[in-house]
């Protein structure tokens, strides 16, 4: 059973924020005004804004990916990072740990949320109910011979399919090539990415041959034209439900974070309001955005997390550990 569109929800845009006159500076501030600065993930953009939005908060997010998210906040250039994967390590593409260490942040790592990772068509397509593991690998992977739906099963049409998704320097577009292909980064050369969920859409609900990649929230939230004219589809049989991200049955769940500077919670008092708000708040905004959220125990380690300000990251520099989040939390 695929995921229904819950009412009362407009879409979230990619950046969004309410700037206030003022005089602030540094990477607490928005350019101009006092607000709080948050880079990163397109795909948390949307939880962190209703989370401002619950709490009165002035904060101006960035929603330029999770990766170059992590470019500017391991230089200092903002305090809280959004993220959907963990910060990558000395294993991956970039060591943005290192970069952290060598520009002398530290950061606690909050993860806030669960994402069903979804593949999504076209409605017109109506003969894809669903994909094998082994089937995505062979639609994504560089160099593929797939082109049509008939590549894929000889029983589907001879049409040529479209590829949408996440651009490099998404955490989704790492988490998804690394997951789906076996290696971060790699992909079939004529995928159109983009970070602006609301164009992603529209490029989808736009081709009668789509197949792309985006979130479950991001799929869930889109433009009410744009998402009748969309669904996702099941993996191994298997839907991106509650359910199955929570207990792991749906094998591209994963987690989704904050990262707040250790140094601007102990010296900026707007932040350390802001991170407790955020863990006070989620749960009960997360219906808005249509992501999910964690187990109930793993959200009271979560929050013992920041009260202990506890630095570093529970994934130890591999952002695709199969652990459980409340295993990696309670380790």
């Amino acid at each position: 059973m695929r995921e229904r569109r819950m009412s009362g929800v407009v879409a979230a845009a990619a950046v969004a924020g309410v700037l206030l006159a003022g005089c602030g500076t540094g990477p607490t501030a928005t350019a101009g005004g006092t607000g709080l600065l948050v880079s990163g993930s397109s795909t948390v953009a949307p939880i962190t804004q209703a989370v401002a939005r619950d709490g009165r908060f002035d904060v101006d997010v960035a929603a330029e990916g999770t990766t170059d998210g992590f470019e500017r906040f391991c230089r200092g250039e903002t305090v809280v990072n959004n993220a959907s994967e963990a910060i990558p390590g000395p294993a991956e593409p970039v060591d943005y740990m290192a970069l952290c260490d060598e520009h002398g942040v530290e950061y606690v790592e909050l993860p806030v949320a669960l994402d069903a990772l979804s593949v999504v068509r076209h409605v017109d397509a109506d003969f894809v109910d669903g994909l094998t593991s082994a089937e995505l690998q062979a639609i994504w992977s560089p160099g593929t011979s797939v082109r049509t739906w008939a590549d894929v099963r000889p029983e589907w049409p001879d049409r040529e399919i479209s590829f949408y998704g996440r651009p490099p320097g998404s955490g989704t577009f790492d988490w998804f090539t690394h997951r789906v292909v076996g290696e971060t980064g790699a992909v079939r050369s004529d995928l159109r990415g983009t970070d602006d969920m609301d164009q992603l859409a529209a490029w989808v609900a736009g081709d009668p041959d789509a197949l792309a990649f985006m979130g479950v929230g991001s799929y869930l939230a889109a433009d009410e034209g744009h998402r009748d004219q969309m669904t996702n589809i099941d993996v191994d049989g298997v839907a991106p439900t509650l359910e199955n991200a929570r207990s792991g049955d749906y094998g591209l769940a994963r987690p989704l974070f904050i990262y707040v500077s250790a140094d601007a919670l102990a010296e900026d008092e707007e932040v350390e309001r802001f991170a407790e708000h955020y863990l006070d708040a989620v749960a009960t905004v997360l219906p808005s955005t249509y992501f999910y959220p964690l187990p109930d125990e793993a959200s009271e380690r979560v929050e013992q997390r920041l009260q202990d300000r506890l630095t570093g990251s529970v994934y130890a520099g591999d952002p695709f550990r199969p652990d459980s989040i409340v295993t990696l939390l309670g380790g």
